[in-house]
């Protein structure tokens, strides 16, 4: 397989090649927040948020303190609007705010920020955003098994775990993300550090991935096929297993921009 290294790693960065994550859509429905309810400043503002008011950037972070998660989107929004490297750990923190109120449209942004060069996240803050994707793969979410999955293949911003990446890779890909099949497949194909080669493990998910209607990916998993022993055994013979999920506990909400969830 050695000589197919080259070929391999072009498909690889082929499957990991992302599509933009689309800018937020109003999204209003949830339940109110305790500190809001409370508070009718709070209540008064947020109406006024959700009738279409320009709230300025204070009234967001306050109302998103206080774990509205439209709120915490949109001051994400502007933080990442911004093109300033150094709020990116705020923008982080906010949409996993929002993520963690049940905003999910705010996911695809949180997994774009957190693949971004240079951004620097305190430890705290960056558990606290882990405990979120996780909690969101563990519900089965394909968008935050994929992305959680490339980072850890990648080893930042949470280090590597490659037996994770795999088990998440497989939640994506029995949701019908055949990249995720694809990445999976090439995992398997390539090995990692302590972990060698091992084409055969990589038949059930090139049978998820000849299940696309995308003919590049059908394509492309043909041709993985095609690459493998010829003593590996037909794909008839397998059937993807339900990977394992490694549960952690549900944070608790974060309070302000310079604190993270408590464990």
């Amino acid at each position: 397989m050695a000589r197919d290294t080259p070929f391999l790693c072009g498909l690889a960065l082929a499957a990991m090649v992302l599509t933009p994550a689309a800018p937020l859509r109003a999204e209003v429905s949830g339940a109110l927040a305790t500190a809001i309810a409370a508070d009718p400043a709070m209540k008064d503002m947020r109406r006024r948020m959700l009738a279409g008011k320009d709230l300025s950037d204070a009234d967001l972070r306050w109302l998103a303190d206080a774990g509205e998660g439209l709120a915490a989107a949109r001051f994400a929004e502007r933080l990442e609007g911004r093109g300033d490297v150094a709020v990116l750990d705020d923008a982080a923190h906010y949409y996993s705010i929002a993520v963690y109120v049940d905003r999910d449209f705010a996911l695809p942004r949180l997994i774009s920020v957190l693949g971004r060069s240079g951004i620097e996240i305190a430890p705290k803050r960056l558990k606290s955003i882990l405990q979120v994707l996780e909690g969101q793969a563990q519900q089965g979410s394909p968008v935050a098994a994929a992305g959680l999955a490339g980072f850890y293949l990648r080893g930042q911003p949470f280090g590597t775990d490659v037996p994770r990446a795999r088990d998440l890779l497989l939640v994506a890909a029995e949701a019908g993300d055949t990249q995720a099949a694809i990445r999976l497949a090439l995992s398997h194909i390539q090995g990692a550090p302590g972990l060698p080669p091992d084409p055969v493990a990589a038949r059930p998910a090139l049978a998820l991935a000849l299940a696309s209607p995308d003919p590049g990916v059908q394509a492309m998993a043909n041709t993985l096929l095609l690459r493998l022993p010829k003593g590996a055994p037909i794909l008839t013979a397998f059937a993807p297993k339900t990977a394992t999920m490694r549960p952690l506990p549900r944070p608790t909400i974060p309070v302000s921009a310079t604190e993270g969830p408590t464990p």
